[in-house]
């Protein structure tokens, strides 16, 4: 986006007190008009199709959904917005989903004057801004996305070792998998060893670990952001 004298920008918070705030914490940015303000994802996505600001201050969390969600409707409504994510969650999923959605930047709630300024110059700029504070815990998970991750390791089954690795979780033995998919007890060792070795396990409970944890993490991610 170009530099201009003025920009308009949307606010979008369930809180008054909160939109308050942002509108004085605002006053020190003279480049920028506050022309319209949100409760709710339904609220902002009428907001950004009727007014088409430059800018909207988002916040993560909506009474009607999450600030995820308005975000894809909102760019979807106004495509050339650009879109500040505000939390006061530093967990590295919620800014992953927030980056994937379109999201221009993200920052926390009780960021310094000076880091707000920053933050909404750089976004209207046309850069991408992240919180320093998440840096860190993001690479780290960004990195746990590499090629050695769990994930990874998830990934490269196949689709029959994809089926069996649940019924490992549930605890049942090769006999009872064999029944459960029409498989001989050594066809279904031959998967399980396979499938060892891609997971780099040696055990039966590790295998089942990794499944368990990788859908805990599904959980996680659609609670917050479905």
């Amino acid at each position: 986006m170009a530099s201009r004298s003025s920009y308009r920008i949307v606010l979008v918070d369930d809180h008054p007190v909160v939109r308050l705030g942002l509108r004085e914490q605002l006053t020190s940015v003279p480049e920028v008009s506050i022309i319209g303000e949100a409760a709710s994802v339904s609220e902002a996505v009428t907001l950004a199709e009727r007014l088409k600001p430059d800018l909207a201050l988002l916040d993560v969390h909506l009474p009607d959904g999450s600030g995820v969600r308005a975000c894809r409707r909102m760019l979807e409504a106004a495509p050339g917005l650009r879109i500040l994510i505000m939390s006061v969650h530093d967990d590295p999923l919620v800014v992953r989903a927030a980056i994937s959605a379109g999201a221009h930047g993200y920052i926390m709630k009780d960021a310094p004057a000076d880091v707000w300024r920053y933050a909404i110059r750089a976004v209207l700029s046309g850069a991408s801004f992240l919180h320093p504070r998440l840096v860190g815990a993001v690479l780290q998970d960004l990195r746990g996305m590499g090629e050695e991750s769990p994930q990874r390791r998830l990934d490269s089954l196949s689709p029959q070792e994809r089926r069996i690795l649940p019924l490992v979780a549930e605890g049942k033995t090769n006999k009872e998998i064999g029944s459960h998919l029409s498989l001989s007890e050594k066809t279904v060792k031959n998967y399980l060893a396979n499938m060892f070795t891609k997971l780099r396990v040696t055990r039966r409970s590790h295998a089942a670990a990794l499944y368990m944890r990788d859908r805990q993490r599904d959980r996680q991610f659609a609670m917050h952001w479905s």
